[in-house]
């Protein structure tokens, strides 16, 4: 799979190295890409039987219907701490950052072991730090309740056991993200069963109604006129094509989706991604 953030795409995925290397910043910043954005009451959803959005996180689970392809938890406001990230000023070294498989119990502690030190041991002349304590606090928070939640659905679906007598533990991947280009820029579907997706910093990810997910794929380097976006207020349940062969690409549920386009604007995504383990999260 190629190493776009939402990977594995498709096998001749042209999205480029996107790891935690930052490409150079022009010296403007389109700062109106890091305004902390809401739902928008004018966007149609065409099919609410197959896009379901939901005010409770647990209800996320919606993902496990056949029919639906994409569930969203609407949250009323965007986190606190998102509002602190679109702070223009801040470089993208200074973004947290996180990479790993951790236990749902166990969020807390790992991830502020790699959030909070790094920063301590930094010099007080030369960092700034993207969030505050208070703010990294309130970051691990709603990353360990969406772990919590994405590993009991996960449980659900019947893709992790948490029976210890030779059951696969509940392990979640963590992906905390800094993205400095266009990643997955062309319309795709994910393969695997599903993913959740929130952004904490620059534009959300695009998505198009399943109706429209031929078509769209058919002119996946093109814009699409029937382009729908999260918010900040959004977590996302992708529903996936799994591991169908490529050759298949058109008739296979799941999301059509895509990565904003960013690239010379400046601008420094932070995106959260949560996945099943799999083979190819263990590959250097």
């Amino acid at each position: 799979p190629g190493s776009c953030l939402e990977q594995p795409c498709e096998s001749n995925c042209a999205c480029g190295e996107v790891a935690r290397t930052y490409l150079a910043s022009p010296r403007g910043i389109n700062t109106d890409l890091l305004k902390v954005t809401s739902p928008s009451h004018h966007s149609p959803v065409a099919q609410p039987d197959q896009i379901a959005f939901v005010n409770q996180v647990a209800a996320l689970n919606r993902i496990l219907d056949d029919n639906v392809h994409l569930a969203v938890w609407r949250q009323t406001n965007a986190p606190k701490f998102v509002t602190a990230l679109s702070d223009p000023s801040i470089e993208p070294e200074n973004l947290p950052a996180f990479e790993g498989m951790v236990l749902p119990g166990m969020v807390a502690a790992e991830m502020k072991k790699y959030l909070w030190v790094p920063y301590q041991l930094r010099s007080h002349e030369l960092r700034k730090r993207a969030l505050d304590e208070e703010g990294i606090d309130e970051l691990v928070h709603h990353i360990e309740q969406l772990v919590e939640v994405f590993a009991d659905i996960s449980q659900q679906a019947g893709f992790v056991s948490n029976d210890n007598d030779g059951g696969q533990l509940p392990f979640v991947y963590v992906k905390l993200q800094v993205i400095g280009d266009d990643s997955c820029k062309y319309w795709h579907q994910d393969s695997v069963p599903f993913r959740m997706i929130t952004t904490y910093r620059g534009p959300c990810t695009e998505w198009v109604p399943p109706a429209l997910s031929k078509e769209t794929l058919e002119r996946r380097q093109f814009d699409s006129e029937h382009v729908q976006s999260l918010s900040h207020c959004d977590v996302a349940l992708f529903k996936g094509r799994g591991d169908a062969d490529a050759d298949l690409l058109y008739d296979q549920t799941g999301i059509v989706h895509r990565s904003p386009r960013t690239e010379g604007s400046g601008i420094y995504r932070l995106v959260l991604v949560l996945d099943i383990p799999r083979g190819w999260h263990f590959d250097d």
